[in-house]
């Protein structure tokens, strides 16, 4: 279940006219805003690798085909980042973007993965990732990996309107978005600014790292969990759903741009779904996790003309 910190508005007035971006001192107490200083055409390059295991045992009086697979797999995935516009709006930065990366191996069990995705995306004003284009055809698995790469190089968005110095910590509170037949899910997050250290790789650059927890929580009773969209199928569904999520990342103060970041997810599921009567019912237990890392491999390179 794809997840990202709730995206808040920063200050912009003291960083002048830097557009996308800006890593500039807020305050004398050493606040800063972290946003990567990009150009249009500029090209950023990144290794994202991971590993995804989820393990489902189903439980079922009827036969049924909607079950969904286990997955085992480990992920290597270079990803090509180009920022096409960069602009604002009412003050705010849009960074008008594409992104190019694998889609799925030819021998994905996934017959609609094709060899490579071009992704056209834009970065909108609160950090929210807005007019993705390009996904269709990507295999689930490098979909996450995805997502959890853009939630890091979006992370600068999502940081105090005001700035944030080493210590600082706070809270929020997002909806799960992904589909789930578990009803009212939300992650609970707290993120700690940590220290300013060596950049990871880049030791002659000083970094900010950030170290933010989330768990999921479950708000629907788990006697009736029916998400809306099940009851007017006219089903039922019952159960409970829960998860953590950890992740450090490191972004560079001279960049603004995320150097290092890392991601470990565990996910568990227990739930029946079941016709609005009660029969028919499917038991699904399952058991998911997931870890990522991204490093980036330059940032300076400008696309061809």
């Amino acid at each position: 279940m794809a997840r990202r910190e709730q995206s808040v508005a920063w200050r912009v007035a003291s960083c002048g006219v830097l557009m996308a971006a800006g890593v500039c001192a807020a305050d004398s107490d050493q606040r800063v805003v972290l946003l990567p200083q990009l150009q249009a055409g500029q090209v950023v390059k990144y290794d994202v690798h991971g590993h995804v295991l989820r393990h489902v045992k189903t439980v079922s009086r009827v036969a049924t085909m909607l079950h969904p697979n286990d997955v085992q797999r480990d992920i290597a995935m270079p990803l090509l980042f180009t920022a096409k516009e960069i602009h604002l709006e009412k003050g705010r930065p849009v960074v008008v973007a594409h992104a190019e990366f694998d889609a799925g191996e030819p021998g994905s069990p996934d017959k609609n993965a094709s060899a490579k995705a071009n992704v056209d995306f834009t970065i909108a004003v609160d950090g929210q990732v807005a007019k993705a284009e390009g996904l269709d055809d990507v295999a689930p698995e490098m979909r996450l990996a995805w997502q959890f790469w853009l939630s890091r190089f979006a992370f600068g968005w999502t940081l105090p309107a005001e700035g944030a110095k080493p210590g600082d910590k706070w809270k929020t509170e997002e909806a799960e978005k992904s589909p789930s037949p578990i009803a009212n899910l939300v992650w609970e997050t707290e993120t700690t600014y940590v220290q300013n250290d060596k950049c990871p790789l880049i030791p002659s650059e000083t970094c900010a790292s950030f170290l933010t927890r989330a768990t999921l929580k479950q708000k629907s009773s788990a006697k009736d969990a029916t998400p809306e969209d099940y009851r007017l199928h006219e089903l039922r569904t019952s159960g409970t759903a829960k998860g953590t999520d950890e992740m450090v990342t490191y972004i560079s103060l001279k960049s603004g741009l995320v150097v290092r970041a890392t991601e470990e997810t565990q996910q568990s599921m227990d739930v029946t779904i079941a016709k609005a009567d009660g029969t028919n019912g499917v038991h699904y237990t399952i058991e998911a996790s997931s870890r990522f890392e991204t490093l980036l491999v330059t940032g300076s390179d400008r696309a061809e003309k």
